[in-house]
């Protein structure tokens, strides 16, 4: 199956769930004012509006311009940075939200007890739909060997969401048991505070490593996937079983666009130009039954 057809595809999921997601999360805080739940809609509706942007990237990252004769793959993974960026940035602005909520309790006695109610059937609710679309999300990149970054931004802003919703599942399951009159009364006040902490605390590593991930990528670095350059360099020691110590091989990755640099270290009289070109060819022909897009030369 195309790895374009099956980005969009799984692009086009995502929006449409992401919507529903983000929706519920916004009726649910209007109704109970809990800041966690502002955690939880925010980061479902930048989830919907970046998926009709990384779908709109999706469409046209392999188009040439004569400005960019290569393509657009830059887009994908700069979209992936942006993304990772502003939910490190919703993540830290909540915190900080919760923690003057909880300063106002503790320090003035001010604030409001946490309705339980609708919260808890709502957070297994999300839970579901979240981690759904993680793992379908997730499998769909499998499916073209996790060569998608956009997917990859994807599937950990699901999990991110349906880790988020499965706090909120627990602790207010916990507050059913917790006395409002008791030793641990305070957590009806401020709960929303520390369950906000732990969140963050199990959250926000994902969203920083794919923008890592991303910032390689959109630099031109070489590629990260161990298993993606294994796979390539294979094919290419394969097809030269006698010439291993003859080429350093350099691969780069962008968004899903692969360029593969030979570099011809020993002896530059090794092969003929023609050869070259044929063997280019051949290489070319072998790798584009795993990869839509790709560039190989030889550097001499």
């Amino acid at each position: 199956m195309n790895q374009k057809y099956i980005e969009i595809k799984s692009l086009i999921v995502s929006s449409i769930m992401n919507f529903i997601i983000g929706i519920a999360g916004v009726v649910v805080y209007i109704i109970t004012d809990l800041n966690f739940l502002l955690l939880d809609s925010a980061i479902s509706l930048i989830a919907f509006i970046s998926s009709l942007v990384a779908y709109y990237i999706s469409k046209n990252s392999h188009k040439k311009t004569e400005v960019f004769p290569k393509g657009l793959y830059f887009l994908e993974p700069m979209y992936a940075l942006f993304r990772s960026l502003v939910t490190v940035g919703v993540l830290l602005i909540t915190l900080l939200e919760t923690s003057a909520s909880a300063f106002a309790y503790l320090v003035n006695g001010e604030g409001y007890p946490i309705e339980t109610g609708i919260v808890l059937p709502y957070s297994f609710v999300m839970v579901f739909l979240c981690y759904g679309l993680y793992f379908y999300n997730h499998t769909m990149n499998k499916k073209i060997g996790n060569m998608s970054i956009i997917i990859e931004a994807e599937s950990k802003g699901n999990f991110i969401d349906g880790t988020i919703s499965l706090g909120i599942a627990i602790a207010m399951t916990a507050l059913y048991v917790v006395d409002i009159n008791g030793p641990l009364g305070f957590l009806h006040y401020t709960g929303d505070f520390f369950i906000t902490v732990i969140l963050v605390a199990f959250s926000i590593s994902e969203p920083i490593k794919s923008l890592i991930a991303s910032f390689h990528e959109l630099n031109h670095s070489v590629i990260q996937d161990e298993e993606l350059e294994t796979m390539i360099i294979n094919v290419i020691e394969n097809r030269l079983p006698n010439h291993h110590e003859d080429f350093d091989i350099h691969i780069l990755k962008q968004g899903t666009h692969i360029r593969i640099h030979l570099m011809i270290t020993r002896n530059t009289q090794l092969f003929s130009i023609e050869e070259l070109v044929s063997l280019k060819r051949e290489l070319i022909e072998r790798l584009a039954e795993e990869f839509a897009s790709l560039d190989l030369s030889f550097v001499i």
